[in-house]
């Protein structure tokens, strides 16, 4: 299928989920990644994490579990995105809890431009919102090319991981060379490892 035919699908899958199937499968995607990729205190180099922050409105996979727990580890910088809408690119700012946040025109919640920000290559790990992805790793989003864009000035090494309500589809077909492949994708019944 097509990334703008399985954009459609996914899209109207979320907002048919219920309330109870919708936290549910949060629940085990968070179950799942704090599985997979456990933070302890005293690990020996310190992360920075790329996070987004979640529009619940569209349904997206809830991150303030998430956050939360990365919040709790001293040895965790979070980063979260700012859209600079026109100039159609993110910039990465220092989250800290109880930061005030506004809601952009998207209805994504966002710090205020004006807020420390962090340089992309501090950011070892990069968690991204999937409306779809396949069993090669490639990643459905919402088609203006953002995590894209900010995913080409990662470190080489950063790791990028795709946070998904459902499971993958068989094949996309239309990928370009612009398209970053994921290092892993987290769903509610497991991490799927591409790396």
């Amino acid at each position: 299928m097509t990334k703008a035919v399985l954009r459609r699908l996914y899209q109207s899958r979320r907002q048919a989920l219920s309330e109870a199937e919708y936290a549910e499968r949060n629940e085990q995607i968070f179950n799942q990644f704090r599985s997979r990729f456990p933070v302890y205190e005293n690990i020996a180099k310190p992360l920075t994490i790329h996070c987004f922050l979640s529009s619940l409105a569209k349904r997206e996979v809830d991150t303030n579990p998430l956050i939360q727990y990365f919040l709790s580890q001293p040895s965790i910088t979070l980063a979260v995105p700012y859209t600079h809408i026109s100039e159609e690119r993110l910039s990465h700012h220092h989250y800290t809890e109880g930061m005030v946040l506004e809601t952009n025109r998207w209805g994504i919640p966002e710090p205020h431009a004006s807020t420390l920000t962090i340089d992309v290559a501090q950011i070892d790990w990069v968690l991204i919102p999937l409306l779809a992805f396949d069993k090669r790793g490639h990643r459905v989003g919402y088609g203006k090319g953002f995590y894209d864009r900010f995913l080409a000035e990662c470190r080489p090494d950063t790791l990028k991981i795709g946070l998904s309500l459902d499971e993958p589809v068989e094949r996309i077909d239309d990928i370009n060379a612009y398209d970053f492949s994921l290092n892993y994708a987290v769903t509610p019944s497991r991490v799927w490892d591409f790396s």
